[in-house]
């Protein structure tokens, strides 16, 4: 099992995508809220390297129970939050960190359904207030959407109004097809988790001041094996070429800005 103590930072090389002679395989552990950009810039890098890059995707929770039980990757993207955690326990080497994207939270709603105004804080706090029904994950659970939901409502006001029609469901799929089934009419997810084309539309982003994001970076595991690889690939994800395929995603790139 892997040890959560301060473990030695992997010495790693600067070398160029092309300086690489051996192809290799790369284990690369992801939260799921940014799976649709980092797939296609994947299979971008596998093409222009040769290197095959093995994507594992959970939620947090599992993320962090994937690292806890000893299973070994190259390089893993989290939260900012809980790449600080992995950072002080020595799971990751510090100074490969890179900020890669953030994304903020929206209302999804049934596909074909009359969409709401969501444009100012008083629209998005009566569009919700007269919705049969919300859903969203566990608030308990740090680092996912559920807990910025509670937060919003809180914020809004209207959690206590909204407490006899509010659904906990922490499996998002099933929450999700509950909606694309008209079981639930709203649901607060991450605006990259939100999926078109499975019964399912973003309604619209929740507004500013109540917006909450996320932000998500790469790094190196401290145990990988393929340091010089998965750290070309990080460095990929940031890429200023990379950002198209971020904002398709509907998250917002943080990487090379030139």
């Amino acid at each position: 099992m892997r040890s959560f103590g301060r473990l030695p930072c992997v010495a790693v090389t600067l070398i160029s995508l092309t300086g690489m002679a051996a192809a290799a395989d790369i284990r690369v552990l992801s939260v799921g809220a940014v799976q649709n950009a980092v797939r296609a810039l994947a299979a971008d890098f596998g093409a222009e390297t040769g290197h095959h890059v093995v994507l594992t995707f959970g939620s947090p929770v599992v993320v962090t129970q994937k690292i806890k039980d000893g299973e070994v990757f190259d390089a893993v993207i989290v939260s900012e939050p809980a790449m600080d955690r992995l950072d002080q326990d020595g799971v990751v080497n510090p100074e490969s960190r890179v900020p890669l994207a953030k994304t903020g939270m929206g209302v999804a709603m049934r596909a074909g359904a009359p969409l709401p105004d969501l444009s100012t804080p008083e629209a998005f706090k009566q569009a919700l207030l007269a919705a049969k029904s919300v859903v969203h994950g566990d608030p308990t659970l740090p680092n996912q959407s559920g807990e910025k939901a509670e937060r919003i409502l809180t914020q809004a006001g209207i959690l206590d109004a909204l407490k006899r029609r509010l659904k906990i469901v922490p499996a998002q799929a099933a929450s999700q097809d509950m909606i694309a089934k008209g079981e639930v009419e709203m649901g607060l997810y991450n605006v990259s988790e939100i999926p078109e084309g499975k019964g399912l539309t973003l309604a619209g982003p929740v507004p500013a001041p109540l917006q909450l994001t996320t932000s998500y970076e790469g790094a190196l595991m401290s145990d990988g094996s393929e340091p010089q690889a998965a750290r070309a690939f990080i460095r990929f994800l940031a890429n200023l070429d990379a950002r198209a395929k971020w904002i398709a995603a509907r998250l917002e790139p943080l990487g090379d800005r030139r």
